[in-house]
């Protein structure tokens, strides 16, 4: 199997961030963090060593005060599918969170409750697999992903 492009793993990453901002009641407002220079994947953090660059996405959507976030978060698994699993870091947090795998094409997704400049929010942030990444796109400006707001 070949190493995807960098365009085509940036586009995974951002279709599971879209499938779980649909997924939020409205209404609604999706605000993308803004891009910047792709990761290599033979970073040491990364853990996963290989060759090519990992696409990171973050949105933060901005959600209605009466929304119970927490059990929003609990439900995300489920409607994800059987497809993604739920995976514990060993890491307690005092908020409501999941962090989500999936193993083709391999990707994590996780998703947070967060209170951000004082609105009830939740975070959404996907890590793409390795993709090729030619000269052009490292040094890119990719056009701001435009998600679909809800009302």
């Amino acid at each position: 199997m070949s190493t995807p492009s960098y365009t085509e793993v940036r586009s995974e990453a951002l279709d599971a961030l879209q499938l779980v901002a649909d997924f939020v009641p409205g209404p609604k407002e999706i605000v993308p963090t803004p891009e910047f220079e792709p990761y290599s994947c033979d970073d040491g953090l990364t853990l996963s060593g290989g060759s090519g660059s990992f696409y990171t996405g973050q949105w933060a959507i901005f959600v209605d005060d009466s929304l119970d976030i927490s059990r929003f978060i609990e439900e995300v698994p489920e409607r994800l599918g059987d497809e993604w699993h739920v995976e514990e870091l060993g890491v307690p947090v005092n908020f409501a969170e999941v962090y989500l795998t999936r193993d083709s094409p391999r990707m994590t997704l996780t998703v947070e409750k967060n209170t951000i400049d004082g609105r009830k929010a939740i975070d959404l942030l996907a890590i793409s697999r390795c993709g090729r990444i030619t000269d052009e796109e490292r040094s890119a400006t990719f056009p701001p992903p435009t998600p679909r707001s809800a009302p």
